[in-house]
């Protein structure tokens, strides 16, 4: 389902986040396609094989348009 899809199905959603790690290049293109837009870094958001990551938080709001 296109996140665009789901305001129309949920209409008291305005929002819908999602997070990317900084180096992983691929999984940011991907949201960008879908839509959404960076919105800051999120610093030693998550821990991964003992090693703290910082990671990009990206946004798609129901009044963005495509």
């Amino acid at each position: 389902m296109a996140v665009a899809e789901v305001f129309g199905g949920r209409p008291e959603l305005e929002r819908v986040e999602a997070v990317a790690d900084v180096e992983n290049k691929a999984s940011q293109r991907v949201l960008e396609k879908a839509g959404f837009r960076r919105e800051g870094v999120l610093r030693k958001y998550y821990v991964l094989k003992g090693r703290t990551r910082d990671a990009f938080m990206f946004s798609r709001l129901s009044t963005d348009t495509d």
